[in-house]
């Protein structure tokens, strides 16, 4: 048997860290879905598992839940089954029940009941919607063990948050679900990254939806080969955007030409979101600050995205600049201290301090007295 486990998909995210970039976002998702639908039909496999969070949400808007529906239709002829999230779960007058979602084909099988469900090849499939948004009971507490004798290939289906940390989570999952239950695979949906513990794998999401995503934009290509052997599980990249936080600390036109290596090395500016954090250093010199500024207006016009959170430390400015009196005699005293002399006064009592910190004392006296200008 082999079978494509996605989920996920969230359609009409509103992808606010995209900001005016999320119609983009948005659209990348339905491309993407399609890719899936390739993956299925390249792999020939035998059914689709979707585990949950279809829709952002219950008030998605109506061409979104179209699109959606014109995409899953695509998948024919292979079985699709569809399972309710804490996104999208069941409920009265909920995506669901939207006479656009009706319009899906016969393939394609929405998860209401929790109970064992036939699948091709005489497999079981033990689905666990989401009837709330949140709750504390671990979905899969249904599923019953393997009974003597039971042949059949058990699959699970279900979306929470597997207990492989201390604290408590939204519908937690026993971590030793799939071994308690005898199932031979076990399906999740709601964590975003790719991740495998043993029989139990989350897919994560096949479009990376934020910046501080790790493993996203993958599906799981699965083949099981009799009752109790090991999955044998394979990840495909199938997302079309990619999401890059960088941080950075400015000291020298080095570290700038490293932050434009990571930028590069992470593939299609055209397809790329990109958040820069950079820290610049008092004492940066005016040519890494250059380079800096250039990089910035570089990607800024060729990236699909670029978030830059990066401040230039202030311009120092030269003592006949700074008015008479308190600012201009400690800006004396600084220049003093960085050319090695000594000077009197209350200047003296911190000759012994690192060059970086009086050239920052020096930038910082330069924006006071701007500031006092004003």
């Amino acid at each position: 048997m082999r079978f494509v486990h996605t989920g996920d998909w969230q359609m009409g995210l509103r992808a606010v860290q995209a900001q005016d970039r999320a119609r983009q976002v948005r659209q990348a998702r339905f491309d993407t879905a399609r890719r899936i639908a390739e993956v299925a039909r390249r792999e020939r496999a035998d059914f689709v598992l979707l585990a949950g969070d279809t829709f952002e949400d219950h008030d998605v808007d109506e061409a979104d839940v179209e699109r959606t529906v014109e995409v899953l239709n695509r998948f024919a002829p292979i079985q699709v089954y569809v399972l309710p999230g804490n996104h999208d779960p069941l409920v009265p007058g909920g995506v669901w029940d939207r006479r656009s979602w009706r319009r899906v084909e016969g393939h394609v099988h929405l998860l209401e009941r929790p109970e064992p469900l036939e699948l091709p090849g005489g497999s079981v499939l033990y689905p666990c919607p989401l009837r709330q948004k949140q709750n504390r009971a671990d979905p899969t507490d249904w599923i019953p063990a393997r009974e003597a004798g039971d042949a059949r290939l058990r699959l699970g289906l279900a979306h929470g948050s597997l207990r492989v940390l201390p604290q408590a989570e939204n519908f937690p999952i026993a971590r030793d679900r799939a071994e308690t239950a005898g199932l031979d695979y076990l399906a999740l949906g709601d964590w975003h990254s790719y991740r495998v513990f043993g029989r139990t794998v989350y897919c994560g999401t096949p479009e990376q939806t934020a910046f501080d995503e790790r493993d996203a934009g993958n599906v799981a290509v699965v083949e099981l080969t009799g009752a109790g052997s090991m999955p044998q599980v394979r990840r495909e990249a199938v997302g079309q955007l990619r999401w890059e936080a960088l941080e950075c600390r400015v000291e020298d036109p080095s570290d700038v030409q490293r932050l434009a290596e990571q930028l590069a090395a992470a593939g299609d500016p055209a397809r790329l979101l990109a958040r820069v954090s950079c820290r610049v250093a008092a004492t940066a010199p005016p040519e890494a600050l250059e380079h800096l500024e250039g990089l910035r207006t570089r990607w800024a016009a060729e990236a699909l995205l670029l978030r830059w959170e990066a401040e230039a430390p202030p311009r120092r400015l030269r003592s006949e600049e700074l008015p008479e009196g308190i600012f201009r005699q400690a800006a004396e005293d600084l220049a003093a201290l960085a050319a090695g002399q000594a000077p009197s006064g209350p200047a003296a009592a911190v000759r012994d301090r690192d060059p970086a910190v009086l050239e920052a004392a020096r930038r910082l006296l330069s924006r006071l007295a701007e500031e006092v200008a004003r």
